[in-house]
């Protein structure tokens, strides 16, 4: 079985972080929600082992989650008992906060923020990651963000604000300066409706490209998160400064819209909602395939 997180445990902890009425269901709720040990709800969210197949419909009925999902979950955790190894990948969260960082959330994402300088340290300032643009923003959008350890070393993280519309059309012009940006200037989506996501640093090390498929179903379980509150994407923008970069936008189905003003090689890429459904985040997702026609049309 490879490590790493499952699309199940992925799911589960999401979940429980957002369906609590007044605050995070606790592992003892969901349990008793399913009809299950505790101690089968934390190997269900250490990815040790999948619920029974005669309790499936208990996803259905007690989380209120679609047959797609639960299909989709079996699917990744059959690919994962038949795929050999490809290491100790782990989502950061709370378990690894606490032992890589002391508890720090902060520190976390200060570390986060060091990986996208260390990976890319020939920007100029005004795209550069830096603290002082963008710690507020981790720090006040703890679930726009994601990032794979292996042991202690970060080796992968995506990162997912959302724009207002001046900056927005910034961005689609190719003048948008990271710099400038603030958190006051971060759309908040607290209301149903639709946002555009901007990403200034997907990071992959070199040497981890096996990491990729983990990062994904994070970023899944995140626009699911988003969707299941009603609120969409109508359109993701990153900027390419590597081809690296450049393929990754590829890989994700993004369009080329053009050049940033700073330099010609740095190119404009975006997602548009209606192409949700027929992206890699579709096919990985029913529930987002489906939820995305319904808003966008296919």
């Amino acid at each position: 079985m490879t490590d790493g997180c499952s699309l199940f445990a992925t799911k589960l902890r999401a979940w429980r972080a957002h369906a609590g009425a007044h605050g995070r269901v606790t592992q003892e709720m969901l349990a008793d929600m399913l009809g299950v040990s505790v101690d089968a709800i934390g190997k269900y969210e250490r990815s040790l082992s999948f619920i029974r197949g005669d309790l499936e419909h208990r996803l259905s009925e007690a989380l209120g989650w679609s047959h797609d999902e639960i299909v989709a979950c079996r699917e990744d955790w059959e690919a994962r008992r038949a795929a050999p190894a490809r290491g100790a990948y782990r989502l950061l969260d709370d378990e690894v906060v606490d032992a890589v960082y002391n508890g720090s959330w902060r520190d976390a994402a200060l570390a986060s923020i060091a990986l996208a300088i260390e990976e890319f340290d020939a920007l100029p300032e005004e795209l550069a990651a830096n603290e002082r643009v963008f710690l507020p923003i981790y720090d006040a959008f703890r679930d726009h963000w994601a990032v794979v350890m292996r042991g202690d070393r970060m080796v992968a993280k995506w990162t997912l604000p959302f724009l207002n519309p001046e900056d927005e059309e910034l961005f689609r012009t190719g003048r948008l300066i990271e710099a400038d940006l603030s958190l006051e200037r971060m759309r908040r989506p607290i209301l149903p409706g639709t946002y555009f996501g901007y990403s200034p640093a997907v990071v992959i090390r070199r040497g981890h490209e096996a990491v990729g498929p983990l990062l994904l179903s994070s970023f899944v379980s995140f626009l699911e998160t988003l969707a299941r509150r009603e609120v969409y994407l109508h359109g993701m923008g990153s900027i390419s400064v590597s081809l690296g970069g450049a393929q990754i936008c590829r890989d994700l189905g993004m369009t080329r819209l053009g050049t940033h003003c700073l330099d010609p090689g740095y190119e404009l890429w975006e997602l548009p909602g209606s192409a949700i459904p027929a992206s890699i985040f579709g096919r990985r997702s029913p529930f987002l395939r489906r939820c995305y026609r319904d808003v966008f049309g296919s």
